[in-house]
Formats: structure tokens, C-alpha cells, sequence
């Protein structure tokens, strides 16, 4: 294949990933310093985690997830112990009901609820609510290990269930927390 062939080969490859939404970009695009193309300035994590976020979930279907964090206080302590959300399918959430009384009770109350969670949740993602029958358990309250930090600790982590990642987080603090002690030590010494 010569030098002419190997062009159009090239070309055509580049028109068809740019028509399927693939984009070619050359080292020419960007600044070797940095790494991002010229007059871009730094993207925060949470911007950019948006972004792949409305790319993977258009419909924002995973901000209902966030229905489990506040439960409880959408609907009282009271149904709370009773009925759970288990699953968000289509738009349906599925909640757990202990007896069925509970769950007679709760059919009266559904669009009152559906209402309350679509105005917490900003938008009307939850269609419908289907109530299910099943075993209620008693949440297990979350404590954080404890991890001795060596220097001030800079912020204050949240509790974290599972307990490597509780560590590591930690770690992380810590590490950050020395890094700055370092650097200020530094500029004293100056």
C-alpha cells in the first residue's frame, strides 16, 4: 500500500468515526504540559463525573437512587419502619410493606408520597409506586472505624460502611495532612 492509499484509508476511517460520534484528536490538539488543549483551563472532578453521568444516564435515572438516603424523612419515622424502597425499574419504585394492612394503608397515601419524593428528587422521575409485601429489617446504624491520624486531621469523613475504603480514605487525609505540614514547614524555614 503506498503512501496515497495509506491517506484515504485514514480518511475514511475519520469520516466514519466522526458520523458514529467517535472524534480523532491528534497530539497537535493539546498542550504537552498539561495535557488538555490550549486556552481549557482545569475541569473539577464533580463537572466532569457530571458529564460522563448525563452521557451514561441521559434520562438522570441514578439521581433516584438518592430516594433510599432520605426515606425517612419524606415519609416519617413512623411508615419508615415499615415499608422500604427495594427497586427503581421504568420509573416504578418498588417498596417493601411488612403486613398488608401496612400496605392497604399505604395505597391511600401513594400519590401523596409519589409527590413528595418527584419534589425532593427536582423533577418527576418516579411515575408510580408499586408496594410489594416482604420482611422489614431494622437498618444497621453505620459506624466508622476508628483510625488514629497522626497529624490534624483536615476534614471530617462521613461514615463509611465498608471498612478498606473507610481506610483508605483515611489514608488519604492523612497522607494530605503531612503534605501540608511538610510545605509549611518549608516556607517557616524560608
Amino acid at each position: 500500500m503506498n503512501d496515497f492509499q495509506q491517506g484515504a484509508t485514514t480518511h475514511k476511517r475519520r469520516r466514519a468515526a466522526y458520523r458514529t460520534g467517535l472524534v480523532f484528536v491528534t497530539a497537535a490538539h493539546y498542550n504537552a504540559a498539561t495535557m488538555r488543549p490550549p486556552n481549557q483551563r482545569a475541569s473539577r472532578v464533580a463537572d466532569v463525573l457530571g458529564d460522563v453521568l448525563k452521557r451514561v444516564d441521559p434520562e438522570q435515572q441514578m439521581r433516584t437512587y438518592s430516594i433510599w438516603n432520605f426515606w425517612t424523612e419524606e415519609v416519617g419515622e413512623l411508615i419508615a419502619r415499615r415499608a422500604r424502597p427495594s427497586h427503581f425499574r421504568n420509573g416504578i419504585l418498588f417498596v417493601t410493606v411488612a403486613t398488608q394492612s401496612w400496605m392497604q394503608e399505604l395505597q391511600f397515601m401513594k400519590e401523596k408520597i409519589r409527590e413528595r419524593l418527584n419534589a425532593r428528587l427536582g423533577a418527576e422521575l418516579v411515575r408510580d409506586i408499586f408496594f410489594v409485601s416482604g420482611s422489614i429489617t431494622a437498618p444497621t446504624p453505620v459506624e466508622s472505624p476508628e483510625m488514629p491520624l497522626r497529624g490534624r486531621a483536615l476534614v471530617s469523613l462521613p461514615p463509611i460502611a465498608d471498612p478498606a475504603l473507610a481506610a483508605a480514605f483515611s489514608r488519604i487525609v492523612e497522607a494530605r495532612a503531612q503534605r501540608l505540614a511538610r510545605s509549611r514547614a518549608g516556607r517557616r524555614k524560608q
